[in-house]
């Protein structure tokens, strides 16, 4: 078995090839921003940015990663956890991984053509035995048969965290193993005892998900599942769980905010870690498309010490089948920018996001105006970027901002005919 660094470095280039964004040795901080924004949407774990910079070597630490980093990195890979994903391969696999030897470069050439020739000989025995084994085994699978099956989840509590019990009957069926998968991500799947009725999960951030059943490898029950929040909800985004400030803790004067003063009474020290900041508002909004809507807001971004010096912000307007990003930021830091529509992604580093360039000191004015798909974002008057998504990603459900360290909000709405009112 590798040892735990090894197994650290094939897990990190796994997720690379996920993700397929090129090498990180290439990756600035607003892609570890948007690394952090994946986990987190798929794992329901937050791990921050400067722990993800650490663990791909950005930053210098001595520290081995904690088990709950290990555990989410596992569970974005589609584990359960990371001893699932630690564990060797079969004997089998192992012993003919070990027992293969290459060719010596040292053989005479007519012993290495000879050789060569058997190789490729064996290569064409294994693949004919191959396809038709295949062949033999779909022919003979069994067909997926079920009759009444039940399947439905009920969150625990109100607010966040929550645990949410997810309540299951597959037994009227001949499947061989069943799975609930807790949304859209198919990597998101867990296996579950066919002959039991109960599985719970605990959710730290609010989120739209759709749970599915999953008998073998077919989808036979789903439903939504949406965790919400009551009224605004303020995070300290950790890698395990979150430092919540409830709504009427980050109301003040008129506006919505996590301060330096409510960071330091966290216990966070400003001169030495730079924290991830989120508001959250994830409320019913009725049928509001994410294909046609007019979107406003104002917001401000309240430290730029150390390295928030470029002061990146985000605004994630969360679909129930998908998600808008929108970042802003410093106007010297525009190069690090980057937007992303449904299936449409957009960088600064090989577009003009000129526009997303702002000076926080005063509100920064965002609009946002999509209809049928095409997209024109404005910051603070002046039309900053006009693009076409083609996927549908469903109905808005939720707002979030990001933020390095403190940052407030003072307007968010939706206008037009489905109007809705944040602050």
């Amino acid at each position: 078995m590798l040892d735990e660094r090894e197994e650290l470095a094939k897990c990190l280039i796994l997720i690379e090839e996920k993700l397929g964004w090129g090498s990180s040795a290439h990756w600035q901080n607003q892609d570890f921003d948007a690394v952090r924004e994946r986990i987190a949407d798929e794992t329901g774990v937050a791990l921050s940015t400067s722990t993800l910079k650490r663990l791909w070597g950005k930053v210098h630490y001595d520290s081995a990663p904690t088990a709950t980093t290990l555990n989410t990195l596992a569970r974005f890979l589609g584990y359960e956890n990371w001893r699932e994903f630690r564990k060797p391969l079969p004997l089998a696999e192992n012993q003919v991984l070990q027992n293969t030897e290459p060719i010596s470069p040292s053989l005479p050439r007519s012993k290495y053509l000879l050789n060569q020739a058997n190789w490729i000989w064996i290569a064409v025995l294994f693949i004919t035995v191959f396809l038709t084994g295949n062949w033999a085994f779909r022919n003979g699978e069994k067909r997926l048969e079920y009759g009444v099956i039940t399947f439905g989840s009920r969150p625990v509590a109100q607010g966040l965290p929550n645990t949410v019990i997810f309540n299951y009957n597959a037994a009227d069926s001949n499947a061989d193993s069943v799975f609930i998968q807790q949304s859209w991500n198919p990597r998101l799947r867990f296996r579950v005892d066919k002959n039991n009725q109960h599985y719970a999960s605990t959710y730290y951030y609010p989120g739209y998900f759709r749970a599915k059943l999953v008998l073998n490898d077919s989808i036979v029950k789903e439903h939504d599942l949406y965790i919400t929040t009551q009224g605004w909800l303020g995070t300290i985004n950790r890698d395990s769980i979150p430092v919540y400030f409830k709504d009427q803790q980050i109301r003040k004067n008129g506006v919505v905010a996590v301060t330096e003063t409510d960071l330091v009474k966290q216990g966070v020290d400003l001169q030495k870690v730079v924290p991830s900041v989120s508001l959250h508002y994830v409320k019913p909004m009725g049928n509001l498309s994410a294909s046609n809507f007019t979107f406003e807001t104002e917001l401000k971004s309240t430290f730029n010490h150390g390295s928030a010096v470029c002061q990146q912000t985000m605004i994630m307007l969360l679909c129930s089948n998908g998600v808008h990003i929108m970042q802003l930021s410093a106007k010297g830091c525009v190069g690090e920018l980057g937007l992303s529509f449904s299936d449409l992604a957009v960088s600064g580093k090989t577009n003009d996001l000129s526009g997303l360039g702002v000076d926080f000191t005063d509100w920064a004015k965002v609009r946002c105006e999509v209809k049928d798909k095409q997209v024109t974002l404005f910051v603070n008057g002046k039309q900053a970027y006009t693009g076409q998504f083609e996927k549908d990603p469903g109905k808005i459900v939720g707002v979030r901002y990001g933020f390095q360290g403190s940052g407030e909000v003072r307007s968010a709405g939706f206008l037009g005919k489905e109007e809705v009112r944040m602050l």
